[in-house]
């Protein structure tokens, strides 16, 4: 490592953030409605309106629940384009108290004409799950039934619990329908999931096994919610330190209350004592402890028939694979609910653990149904089984009456706008809800439709979704292809990495800004950005440049190769580092007890996001590999080994 490669700041990326909800200058650019074409503005066509900083003051007004300043608002804005949303700005603030909290008085007349107006739209739906948290705030639970049936999206947390609530009011035991939607302590710690579990712990629902699961469990996150919790068990003073510790060991950042769960624990009841050990391991591997395998195995040595969340075994099994503990790993992955041990990332996982324990028959099968999927587990799951990674058979193109359908979706048109209005929440909002509904060849052909307005990054997730006709050219395309080719050349780095790299960071949004103020194609941070300048001696550059296609792409590049010396040639290690700064992935090198291969460094990186874009990045780097090459080399030797 270099003096000077130590002095340059971490590039922070926006990653798979900004492709979900990323942050758009007002004057964003995309690129052009070519696959491989320069950039060009879009949603130009959709042209400004008079009062459009009036509809942006609604929005705000909306958004601070201020009745009778959105009022006010609306009134100036009888003739916008958007009606649905001047209508909606206007009414969600009669919803919601000023703190945020559903209000039961909300005028319930004119909440059903708006979803019945807007039954079909987004807008429409997006009401509905406001007028849920009313109904639900009310214990309405008939009528909040009624909305919650009709409620397309059903991606609120609050609303899930509410639902489990109405079933319980009905006599129903939803214990363990409760267990299988609260995976994660962030969900148990909603305010909705918290009432939930509360009730059913004071209504006597939950059996002392449940009493200590769910106190546990809503510790990790909040030590008031599981000591209320805890207060319910029979033994509560043992559920009462075991939930003590469980909220600290969150907290504990050195691996210092080490030794105080261990001695604690053995106190407790078997499985109060088990939960502490293995929500302490759960803590260790999330900060890349291999300590966190023994806290594990403590656990089921206190108590054989542990029951944990999904998320609390996915840390097994990582901290398992991190020392070669496959009896660690598969122990975790078959415990898992269904749906999350037949992801591909868990169906791999379990291939490695057969293989590693001489079931070659299971593990074959494990990996056969890993590599159905396109993703990185998918990449490896197929060279594992001994085959070479291909495109798939490209779909047809979409026909002309197939795009002049997709061109009449109204939805599509609000998106452009509010594209234009730097409205990202409802950008995403408006081109996705009509996506749910379609088939293969509609979802190819709004995919094509997006690539025409040059919004590349609804071209991509859209053309993701297709499940048995697919377009590769779409899903990774590759505008700026000389300019990416001869910069990459100068940084000693290929193509496709550059790609990999580019495609997550910004969907190819050649104006995006995160909300670090990393910025343009690569999104590179302005100190990242100088100094990279000075070191390949791009004299007079000023930030303003980083908007500018060819020096974004020149100093992306450059940075990349320098990270990739820095890290000795390996592309998962300084992807690493892209996204989280050279430092971290160098630090969690180090903790490491012996050599690992680098899909295992993937899988056990602490930070979500670092993890997820590194895996990410290096799947599209080998389909642009395909794409650009012709052929691809090997993703499981392209993550080769890692040494402490």
């Amino acid at each position: 490592m270099s003096a000077l490669s130590q002095k340059i700041p971490a590039l922070r990326a926006a990653g798979v953030a900004l492709a979900v909800s990323g942050i758009l200058t007002s004057t964003t650019i995309f690129a052009q409605n070519t696959y491989t074409g320069a950039p060009v503005l879009s949603a130009g066509s959709i042209g400004s309106h008079p009062l459009d900083s009036v509809f942006a003051q609604l929005r705000e007004a909306a958004r601070a629940n201020n009745p009778t300043r959105a009022a006010q608002l609306a009134d100036q804005l009888s003739d916008y384009p958007i009606q649905s949303y001047v209508n909606y700005y206007r009414l969600k603030p009669q919803l919601y108290n000023t703190d945020g909290t559903p209000n039961v008085n909300a005028p319930d007349d004119e909440i059903k004409q708006f979803i019945n107006t807007y039954a079909t739209d987004a807008i429409g739906d997006r009401m509905r799950n406001d007028y849920a948290l009313v109904l639900a705030a009310r214990q309405d639970w008939s009528a909040f039934r009624t909305q919650y049936a009709q409620f397309v999206l059903k991606d609120d947390m609050q609303l899930k619990c509410y639902e489990q609530m109405a079933e319980a009011a009905e006599g129903k035991n939803v214990i363990e329908s409760t267990r299988l939607l609260l995976t994660e302590s962030k969900f148990a710690n909603t305010k909705a999931c918290q009432q939930l579990l509360n009730n059913l712990a004071r209504t006597g629902g939950m059996s002392e096994e449940d009493i200590n699961y769910f106190a546990a469990l809503s510790a990790y996150g909040s030590g008031t919610q599981g000591q209320a919790l805890a207060s319910k068990s029979r033994n509560s003073s043992g559920a009462s330190r075991m939930a003590s510790l469980i909220t600290q060991a969150n907290n504990d950042s050195t691996g210092s209350l080490a030794s105080t769960v261990s001695a604690t624990a053995s106190g407790l009841t078997p499985q109060q004592g088990a939960l502490a050990n293995a929500y302490y391991g759960y803590s260790a591997a999330r900060r890349a402890d291999s300590s966190a395998s023994s806290f594990y195995n403590n656990a089921y040595q206190q108590y054989s028939n542990l029951k944990l969340p999904d998320d609390v075994l996915g840390w097994q099994a990582r901290a398992g694979m991190r020392v070669n503990d496959w009896n660690l790993v598969a122990s975790a992955i078959d415990k898992m609910s269904d749906a999350e041990k037949n992801t591909a990332i868990w169906q791999y996982w379990r291939g490695r653990a057969y293989a590693a324990q001489g079931k070659k028959a299971q593990a074959s099968e494990a990996y056969a149904n890993a590599a159905k999927s396109f993703d990185f587990y998918g990449i490896l799951a197929t060279e594992a089984l001994g085959k070479r990674v291909a495109l798939p058979p490209m779909a047809a193109a979409p026909t002309s009456d197939e795009m002049r359908e997709i061109s009449k979706i109204k939805s599509f048109e609000r998106a452009r706008k509010f594209q234009s209005m730097n409205m990202t929440l409802e950008y995403n909002r408006e081109w996705n809800f009509p996506l749910r509904a379609m088939n293969d060849r509609q979802l190819l052909a709004s995919a094509e439709h997006a690539h025409k307005l040059g919004m590349l990054d609804r071209m991509i997730n859209t053309s993701e979704r297709s499940k048995t006709e697919f377009n590769f050219k779409q899903r990774y395309p590759t505008p700026f292809l000389s300019i990416m080719q001869n910069r990459a050349a100068e940084a000693g780095i290929t193509p496709a990495w550059a790609y990999g790299i580019t495609r997550q960071e910004s969907r190819f949004v050649v104006s995006a800004r995160s909300g670090a103020n990393a910025n343009g194609l690569m999104q590179i941070i302005p100190e990242t950005a100088r100094a990279v300048a000075r070191r390949i001696g791009l004299t007079g550059f000023t930030l303003d440049q980083l908007y500018n296609t060819d020096t974004n792409i020149q100093l992306g590049t450059a940075y990349l190769g320098q990270i990739r010396d820095q890290f000795n040639g390996s592309l998962p290690m300084a992807s690493a580092g892209y996204n989280a700064g050279p430092g971290r992935p160098a630090q969690w090198r180090r903790s490491l007890t012996g050599s690992v291969d680098g899909a295992v460094f993937a899988e056990t990186i602490p930070f979500s996001e670092t993890r997820n874009y590194v895996k990410n990045v290096m799947a599209n780097t080998i389909y642009y590999h395909l794409l650009i090459d012709g052929s691809a080399p090997s993703l499981t030797n392209l993550m080769g080994t890692v040494y402490p």
